[in-house]
């Protein structure tokens, strides 16, 4: 059970738990909780404490995080049928995995590098997924981190997927 304050991961969104009551609808017991950079709290969501749809869990703690970098080499790419490469990406949105977003960045980065071999410009597929993954990657990572959004997207740069210095790497531990 989350309690006021705690930070959450709620649809891949993060947020902050402000309070708890009862569902007007539903009568179930519901976490109000608040996008987590939304500082006047003009957006609220319920959500029931059940959480049965299991779309409500933990931000990835520091340690996680280092076991993530570690893992990324190995995590596959996604089959590369252009025709449904959409479907494919909706699909890994739609988990609650940080490891789908991972597998989206790096076949989006992969599709991309062989288009631009090509001379081809970037599927609009690829960047549009690959835009959603790195914002709700960096989201998680820079309120994890303490850092800002640019910050933790500034890490990436120089590296594939999920790029972290061993400088911060030994501070995250």
């Amino acid at each position: 059970m989350y309690k006021i304050n705690d930070v959450v991961v709620y649809k891949r969104d993060v947020c902050r738990v402000v309070g708890r009551e009862k569902s007007g609808f539903t009568g179930e017991k519901c976490y109000i909780l608040v996008p987590y950079h939304n500082t006047d709290g003009s957006t609220r969501m319920q959500v029931p404490v059940s959480n049965k749809a299991g779309h409500l869990r933990d931000l990835i703690t520091k340690e996680q995080l280092l076991e993530l970098i570690k893992e990324t080499p190995e995590l596959e790419l996604l089959t590369n049928k252009p025709a449904n490469m959409k479907s494919q990406y909706a699909n890994l949105l739609k988990t609650n995995e940080i490891t789908d977003l991972i597998r989206i960045i790096k076949t989006s980065y992969e599709r991309n590098r062989i288009r631009m071999e090509q001379h081809k410009k970037a599927a609009s597929v690829d960047d549009e997924y690959l835009q959603k993954a790195e914002g709700y990657l960096y989201n998680e990572l820079s309120v994890v981190l303490g850092m800002s959004f640019e910050e933790a997207k500034e890490l990436s740069k120089g590296y594939k997927v999920v790029p972290i210095s061993m400088e911060i790497m030994s501070d995250i531990r």
